[in-house]
């Protein structure tokens, strides 16, 4: 199984995200999933992409161009792209399965760019959302919000899946 990962690639942030990224790492690593990326070594990302190699998994990173030069050194492949709406394109094509950490403006792209194409082209794969600390929780408020307002349908909403718990996000991609 492929499962692509959308994460911060900021440095000095919680304890509990690093721990999701190096748990949902291993957890990649040790079920010999493969993990796809934006391989670039910062952050959550990186934090992923050890945890996954030291479990004995396969990372492949999908990295810019102008990012080379912040290339991890644990991708075990790479495919390099001229702009990040290309990366996002070949990440949703390499992946089965996509999980969301804690990340910023850029993760929130990523998500929305998925969410997008997965329902305009009824493409299954899911979205999982780890919600630690509560992080996603405007997000979810929004989103029922805009279903209240009939301005989103309940059913596009329903293709994402924030998990609370960790460990049910971890048992939802073992189903």
């Amino acid at each position: 199984m492929n499962i692509a990962v959308f994460c911060s690639a900021r440095e000095s942030i919680a304890d509990e995200y690093t721990a999701h990224a190096r748990a949902l790492g291993e957890f990649i690593g040790r079920n010999h999933f493969t993990l796809v990326y934006g391989g670039i070594e910062l952050g959550l990302m990186e934090v992923t992409a050890q945890a996954v190699k030291h479990a004995g998994g396969n990372v492949l990173g999908v990295v810019p161009e102008a990012r080379k030069d912040r290339q991890s050194k644990c991708l075990d492949s790479a495919i390099y792209t001229d702009s990040l709406h290309d990366r996002k394109k070949i990440m949703q094509r390499e992946a089965d399965i996509f999980v969301i950490l804690a990340g910023g403006f850029g993760t929130l792209d990523e998500l929305m760019s998925v969410w997008a194409d997965m329902t305009f082209y009824a493409i299954e794969k899911p979205i999982l959302i780890d919600n630690a600390r509560g992080l996603y929780n405007p997000l979810k408020e929004q989103l029922q919000l805009m279903v209240t307002e009939h301005l989103l349908s309940p059913d596009v909403l329903s293709r994402l899946h924030f998990f609370d718990d960790f460990s049910e996000l971890l048992n939802e991609i073992r189903k």
